[in-house]
């Protein structure tokens, strides 16, 4: 797709097209383990507790977690951020 594509927003369907699919795929694999809001926030807060031990300046609220649908399994992925702090 050329430039004028890409100006009058050609792309911009096979973009969406792509994000509808994520999200679907997204909301069968939450339908699948049941896994509702509080509990999936639970589970932030207890992995926050349990990487603090080892790891400082873990941030429960900053704690991103998704179920995502692979080919053959189902992945549980966590990006967990953490601060940079001075050494002492």
């Amino acid at each position: 797709m050329g430039f004028l594509g890409n100006l009058f927003g050609g792309g911009r369907r096979d973009r969406s097209a792509s994000v509808a699919k994520q999200r679907l795929m997204m909301v069968l694999v939450d339908d699948r383990y049941k896994l509702t809001p509080d509990m999936l926030e639970q589970m932030k807060i207890e992995m926050a507790e349990v990487l603090s031990r080892y790891l400082p300046h873990v941030d429960s609220d900053q704690i991103e977690v998704t179920l995502l649908r692979g080919e053959a399994n189902d992945h549980l992925k966590a990006e967990i951020p953490l601060k940079r702090g001075r050494d002492e």
